[in-house]
């Protein structure tokens, strides 16, 4: 009985792959690749498991960011930029301060959650870290 049903599987298998109609070949058009929206990121952001904060006031066309950092004092922030790969916004910014030389964020932004999560790396210890900001 099991090789009848084998037999009749198989049978539908081939004769679907004859019966099916030829594929015809389109056009690939290239697609113009959207611009992604990093003003998303333009405001207030705070970590809730400390109350750090980053203020983003202005993102260049470039990438670069003014951003700011505070605990609860500013802290120098030397380099901030932005980038996107495969729709995935990440904001990098470098800390350049007492207790921070050389620390930094690297930080993906989920717009389901309005939220962005990532790493910081405390440089003075060599430690990374899983963070969480959320729009302040």
């Amino acid at each position: 009985m099991i090789c009848l049903v084998l037999m009749g599987l198989a049978a539908a298998v081939w004769y679907g792959s004859l019966n099916r109609p030829a594929m015809e070949p389109t056009a690939t058009v290239p697609q113009k690749k959207e611009t992604p929206d990093f003003h998303r990121l333009v405001g207030n952001w705070v970590r809730p498991d400390g109350g750090y904060v980053i203020e983003i006031s202005k993102i260049s066309p470039d990438g670069r960011v003014d951003a700011a950092y505070f605990n609860p004092s500013p802290i120098h922030v030397s380099r901030s930029t932005v980038s996107e790969e495969d729709g995935i916004i990440t904001l990098f910014i470098e800390l350049q301060g007492q207790g921070y030389p050389g620390s930094t964020y690297t930080l993906k932004y989920n717009p389901m959650y309005d939220a962005m999560v990532g790493i910081y790396f405390q440089a003075v210890i060599q430690q990374p870290f899983e963070v969480i900001f959320q729009r302040k």
